[in-house]
């Protein structure tokens, strides 16, 4: 039992020291969704301004912490996420299908909290100064 509280206790307090760790690393240093994760993410088309990602979530699955660039949304599905924070807070969202958006950058771990799959296309801008000017 002893052991029990101890291994509880030290689980406590590593998961608390990597929140920390993770929520002061600097946004560059995540990788992007396509090397972290392509299960999920993958490049339909690609240029020198653009990169044009096919997402797709089944039911309950999560992802990893990594980052994406400037970018705009087409959500070809009603969905359901949580959004994990390096700072270790969720943030939920629920977008309908249709729906559209546009964003900075971001660092992120999703998962699909809904009971069907998610699914969408993401147009991640390489340089957004170019489209400043």
């Amino acid at each position: 039992m002893r052991n029990l509280v101890l291994g509880l206790a030290l689980g406590v307090v590593l998961g608390i020291a990597s929140s920390a760790v993770l929520a002061q690393r600097p946004a560059e240093s995540f990788p992007d969704s396509v090397s972290a994760d392509p299960k999920h993410y993958s490049v339909s088309f690609e240029n020198e301004v653009v990169r044009f990602l096919r997402v797709k979530y089944d039911p309950g699955e999560k992802s990893v912490m990594h980052k994406h660039y400037a970018s705009c949304v087409i959500f070809l599905t009603d969905q359901t996420f949580n959004f994990t924070l390096p700072d270790g807070t969720t943030e939920p969202a629920s977008v309908p299908a249709g729906a559209l958006g546009c964003g900075d950058g971001n660092v992120h771990l999703p998962e699909n909290i809904a009971a069907d799959p998610a699914e969408f296309i993401m147009v991640e801008f390489k340089n957004r100064e170019t489209f400043r000017k």
